[in-house]
């Protein structure tokens, strides 16, 4: 049996700050991610990686303590690879090339 599956790979460029980085599929359900935030601070090769079945999706990402929306990109039908950077006050989330 062969499954297929796709991943994305966020580089985590934060100043001291926590986020959470999920998948949506196309109905807007959560179907990977994070559900707590994590430390995404800046660290040499640091990436959170999230796998996930073969469908179309969104990648969504949030800073917590953040007064900016949470910032959503898609929809995708591919591996994707992005970036999360800045500080809890201007904080960016971009995809880039893998």
């Amino acid at each position: 049996m062969d499954v297929k599956a796709f991943i994305v790979a966020t580089d985590l460029d934060m100043i001291l700050c926590r986020c959470r980085i999920w998948i949506e599929d196309s109905n807007g359900h959560r179907i990977a991610g994070n559900k707590k935030y994590i430390d995404c601070t800046d660290y040499p090769d640091d990436y959170e990686f999230i796998y996930f079945p073969n469908q179309t999706y969104t990648v969504h990402a949030k800073v917590e303590g953040s007064f900016e929306k949470k910032k959503a990109r898609g929809p995708f039908n591919e591996n994707t690879c992005f970036s999360i950077f800045g500080d809890v006050d201007d904080w960016t989330f971009k995809q880039t090339s893998c």
